[in-house]
């Protein structure tokens, strides 16, 4: 989403509100392919219609948003999405912006299937709606497990390596393709030990494992190769521009993993100093859920990083 559509939808409610004292609809804009209009009900609630030719299945209401399909006497039918708490009217406007401005260059592909997709992340980011900002740990989180996603592009190609970023869905492991899988931990430069958060992160059962730590450091805004989380992910989506199906499911999966862009993300810059790739081999210091005792369960642990200098596959400083 660009910075300039960020406003664009409480601008055109507003509007609609000064101007009218019905139920009232506008096109958000006259050159977008697709037919999404804006509009208030007459009990002043917050609407988005898009129209499509295909007939959407029946669709489970959000928090706070209800969906409705209705018949058209053209033939056509209309998605309604109908905002339910006043309170989450800046959320809900990111949320059809987001839907608009991600689907003006969609091609061939369906745009209904677009929006519902779109739709369904969005589920989990309207779940958090009561804190709508990720916590700086979560950014840092974020931040590495991009950083390893732009190295698996490299490695796999944009579909594959989108698609093996699993852990905003919550897989075991943050990336997991073939019979191989990455755990990604994110740290400050000189950290000593690393949080596994349960006891099947590092446990592969069928699946080789590499543990990824990955050294950010804080930084100024002139910073040389410093970078925020919101440039990060614009550079991976400049990256994906070119394959529609691997940037739709990359922003699909930010959603969910509860990032939508914001102006106080610009204002925590960083640096990546480096990483260390450990391979999680027999003797590997680690728990695993075949040898935790009868009735011990979701074990999480801090595994120290001195323990594991014999397994180092691989170490990048920068």
């Amino acid at each position: 989403m660009t910075k300039m559509s960020m406003t664009k939808c409480l601008s055109i409610w507003q509007s609609i509100k000064l101007e009218s004292s019905q139920s009232a609809f506008k096109r958000f804009d006259a050159v977008h392919p697709l037919d999404f209009y804006l509009g208030l009900d007459s009990e002043d609630r917050s609407l988005l219609l898009f129209v499509t030719v295909e007939e959407p299945p029946n669709q489970l209401d959000m928090r706070a948003v209800s969906l409705k399909k209705i018949p058209r006497d053209d033939g056509r039918w209309s998605l309604l999405l109908i905002l339910e708490d006043a309170r989450l009217t800046e959320l809900f406007a990111l949320l059809c912006e987001d839907l608009i401005e991600h689907s003006r260059f969609i091609g061939k592909y369906s745009p209904l299937d677009f929006v519902l997709r779109r739709l369904n992340s969005w589920r989990h980011f309207f779940e958090r709606a009561e804190s709508t900002l990720l916590t700086l740990n979560e950014i840092r989180g974020l931040c590495g497990e991009l950083a390893c996603l732009e190295l698996l592009i490299d490695k796999l190609g944009p579909i594959e390596a989108v698609a093996a970023w699993v852990g905003p869905v919550g897989a075991n492991q943050d990336f997991q393709f073939g019979s191989s899988a990455w755990e990604v931990k994110t740290v400050r430069p000189g950290a000593e030990t690393v949080v596994i958060a349960s006891e099947r992160q590092l446990d592969g059962l069928d699946r080789t494992i590499e543990l990824y730590v990955v050294e950010l450091s804080d930084a100024g805004p002139n910073s040389v190769g410093g970078f925020n989380l919101n440039s990060k992910v614009l550079k991976i989506r400049n990256t994906l521009e070119s394959d529609y199906i691997a940037l739709s499911d990359f922003d699909n999966k930010l959603v969910v993993a509860g990032y939508i862009w914001h102006q106080k993300y610009e204002d925590l810059v960083f640096q990546l100093r480096g990483f260390t790739r450990y391979s999680v081999l027999d003797g590997f210091p680690l728990l695993r859920k075949a040898e935790l005792p009868f009735g011990i369960l979701n074990v999480n642990y801090e595994l120290e990083l001195s323990a594991c200098i014999n397994f180092i596959a691989e170490q990048v400083s920068f």
